[in-house]
């Protein structure tokens, strides 16, 4: 089934590659009033001081992070629809799939898989145009609990003023990929299903505030065990834009998380912080003889995931230059150095470097 899977979407590929530029002039839409195309592609370099030269790991080496194809298709004046594809490490995968519908002016509702509406840093920032290489550790935290990130489900968003904006999503809650029909429950997998919702006020065109929140119904119900809990978040966020080109973005969450998930003997509480900022120059004219190089950034961020479970906190500060290649490519490269929460682990660095181009 994988490599059936594997070989459709290569045959997806090649002809969407070739039928809209090779074989033909144009790309004919039967259903559609538009179509577009757009992608990305991200090779990633890693060193990681943490392991050793002789381990059975490999300490470096190349990667292709991300390699995606989008098309986005206009139905209607009021139904779109988008389709994202990843080709990561040469294992094809469904990102984004959805359906839009426009409602009034200003609503809509939205359907398939998609990135629910929980945190600034994962939900409103592209993989594309992040403020540093990665997303921090603490949209990591947030992911791997099953408390932001795509999930398939339902969202309707509105914005009753120019400056106000809510959305408000359901959805399986068990992550990328994951239908939950007539699936064996587990502490993923369940009846209880995940509400997300995230109001957004821009004061200004400098400053931006928001709040977000999870609410993911975990665990199980049989007969001889009730392993029914929940994990949720609240997340206040802030976005600060100043002329000169400094961006800053800062985001803190509270949260719990249910014992049966983390497979504790009671429900664990935690605290997640992370601020990033970057300082960005675009050249008045690109320089020829350096590949056409137009801007340089300096970008940095803290992070921290606090757990209630007396081994304290868990700290990571990245810093590190960019150049831009144009306004939607750029080569980045940023020192790592994290100082784990267990006082029996060593602090340890990395250096992870990456040119992305956005087409």
């Amino acid at each position: 089934m994988e490599k059936t899977q594997r070989c459709s979407l290569m045959v997806f590929f090649f002809l969407i590659m070739f039928g809209g530029h090779g074989f033909a002039q144009e790309v004919k839409v039967k259903n559609s009033l538009s179509l577009t195309f757009c992608g990305r592609v991200q090779l990633q370099h890693l060193y990681n001081n943490n392991i050793g030269s002789d381990d059975a790991k490999t300490n470096n080496g190349f990667r292709m992070r991300r390699v995606r194809l989008q098309m986005d298709g206009k139905l209607t004046a009021f139904l779109s629809g988008k389709i994202q594809i990843d080709i990561r490490d040469n294992s094809p995968r469904l990102k984004d799939a959805e359906g839009k519908l426009r409602l009034f002016e200003n609503y809509y509702f939205r359907f398939g898989q998609f990135k629910v509406p929980v945190w600034r840093e994962e939900f409103i920032r592209s993989s594309g145009n992040l403020i540093l290489v990665e997303r921090s550790m603490a949209a990591g935290f947030l992911e791997e609990n099953l408390l932001s990130a795509r999930h398939v489900g339902i969202e309707f968003h509105g914005a009753p003023a120019d400056a106000i904006s809510f959305t408000l999503n359901f959805s399986n809650g068990a992550g990328e990929g994951i239908s939950e029909i007539e699936k064996n429950k587990t502490v993923r997998v369940n009846n209880g299903k995940m509400v997300t919702g995230r109001i957004d006020v821009g004061f200004s065109e400098n400053l931006r505030m928001g709040i977000s929140g999870a609410f993911n119904q975990t665990g199980h119900r049989l007969d001889t065990l009730d392993a029914t809990g929940q994990n949720r978040v609240i997340a206040p966020d802030l976005g600060l834009y100043l002329p000169g080109g400094l961006d800053l973005e800062a985001a803190v969450g509270f949260g719990e998380l249910n014992r049966y998930f983390i497979e504790s003997a009671v429900d664990q509480s935690f605290t997640i912080a992370d601020i990033s900022a970057r300082w960005k120059q675009m050249n008045e004219k690109p320089c020829d003889e350096l590949g056409g190089l137009s801007g340089y950034e300096f970008a940095a961020g803290f992070s921290m995931i606090d757990l209630d479970d007396d081994f304290g906190s868990e700290i990571s500060l990245r810093f590190g230059p960019a150049l831009y290649f144009g306004k939607q490519s750029r080569l980045q490269t940023n020192l790592e150095l994290v100082d784990p929460a267990r006082e029996s682990e060593d602090s340890y660095w990395k250096i992870r470097s990456q040119f992305t181009v956005n087409l």
